[in-house]
């Protein structure tokens, strides 16, 4: 009996000290779990704080991409505005020489008269009508004295006209001199911000990772691209202007569209909000498109039809390598010679069914939705349809980006 006592007794302090031992050790454990649930936390908070300077710098280098394009925008619109100006102030300078001349003539002529006039002495229109011999000779005297007081006055008012004519070009000449000093000084402006905004997002990038400058790279090539398209519709409109073909665009340009995706509505667009984010100049229709049409929201013209190629690459259905896009990828431009344009970018590759000069009803198929050039998320071999969508533009007025205007309000 003493010795199942003192078993007992044994075994209760065993189980006390394991106890003991178990607590302790627990309390340690969660102690270290504790400890690394707290620097697992602080990592996290790291990895969000440098993920948050990474996108905030790829923001702001984004920004500066978009304001160097908007600045070279402006100075090439501010070139163009000078080079017009300076053309007219030649034509205005030759117009006033033109006019001097004339003026010179008529006031040479005038004074003329006025000494014929003085050299003939006292003699007047009355005197020389009663010297008439008969009444022929009298009427005959009459009406050349009539046509010689009209013709007087026809000059003298001539010449009053060509003055004031004379004066208004010399105003107007003040003027395009003056248009053109403001030009030459806006410009020197413009170009000065364009530097400080390229050595502020050189600056940047120099602290940006591998993935973010092939990102910016991308970026540059999209904005480079809109901004050749953008010289290729305005020489077009120069060429409509020249030709005097450009009709004027009246306050329902762009009304009558049918949807550009067919068998879609507005549920199609995931973001209906305009812009959808800074820079973005058009409305992304991105829900359930995969293989359908794109067609033409209203009857017009190609102005373009064409690929922008560049260093972002595109597969085909079974994950196979394609090529290579930048920018609007796959994309045409219609003009619907009402004073509006719509662009139709990212579509498949090699799905185009209209070339530049074509003619295309409301209606017609022009190709067929994809992800081609500068599209999120990038398609790869293994998921070749991601970031397939249409991006659809409306522009008014012109072919620049500043033209561009909010698609919905134009979509059924």
């Amino acid at each position: 009996m003493k010795r199942k006592i003192i078993f007992i007794i044994l075994v209760l302090l065993v189980l006390t000290n394991y106890s003991y031992i178990f607590a302790n050790t627990k309390n340690k454990l969660n102690n270290r779990q504790n400890e690394l649930d707290s620097k697992i936390s602080q990592k996290e908070d790291e990895i969000d704080e440098k993920n948050s300077q990474i996108s905030d710098s790829m923001k702001e280098v984004q920004k500066l991409i978009l304001d160097i394009s908007m600045y070279e925008q402006e100075i090439s619109d501010l070139n163009i505005k000078i080079s017009e100006t300076t053309k007219r102030i030649e034509l205005v300078e030759k117009d006033i020489k033109g006019k001097e001349q004339t003026l010179n003539e008529k006031q040479e002529l005038l004074d003329k008269r006025l000494v014929a006039l003085y050299e003939s002495g006292n003699t007047s229109y009355i005197d020389l009508l009663l010297s008439s011999a008969d009444l022929t000779d009298f009427i005959s005297k009459y009406y050349l004295i009539s046509e010689l007081a009209t013709i007087d006055t026809e000059l003298i008012n001539s010449i009053r006209v060509e003055k004031q004519g004379l004066e208004d070009l010399k105003i107007e000449l003040q003027n395009n001199k003056t248009t053109l000093e403001y030009s030459k000084a806006e410009q020197i402006q413009k170009q000065n911000e364009l530097t400080i905004a390229k050595r502020e997002k050189e600056t940047i990038v120099s602290d940006l990772t591998v993935e973010e400058k092939r990102l910016k790279k991308e970026l540059e090539e999209f904005e480079n691209e809109k901004k050749k398209i953008q010289e290729e519709l305005e020489a077009i409109d120069r060429v409509a202007n020249i030709k005097g073909n450009q009709i004027a665009v009246s306050s329902t340009s762009g009304k009558g569209y049918i949807f550009p995706v067919l068998c879609c509505t507005k549920s199609n667009i995931s973001n209906l909000s305009y812009p959808s984010y800074s820079g973005h100049t058009g409305i992304d229709i991105n829900k359930n498109v995969i293989g359908k049409s794109v067609v033409a929201v209203k009857d017009g013209t190609v102005d373009i039809s064409r690929a922008s190629y560049g260093s972002i690459p595109n597969y085909d259905s079974n994950g196979t390598y394609i090529n290579s896009y930048s920018a609007y990828g796959e994309f045409v431009v219609l003009n619907h010679n009402d004073g509006s344009r719509t662009l139709y970018a990212h579509m498949k590759a090699g799905s185009r069914r209209v070339e530049t000069g074509d003619m295309v009803k409301q209606g017609q198929v022009l190709g067929i939705v994809g992800n081609t050039g500068n599209v999120f998320p990038r398609p790869t071999s293994s998921s070749p349809f991601n970031g397939t969508h249409l991006h659809f533009e409306v522009r008014i007025g012109g072919g620049t980006q500043k033209n561009c205007v909010n698609p919905i309000l134009y979509l059924p």
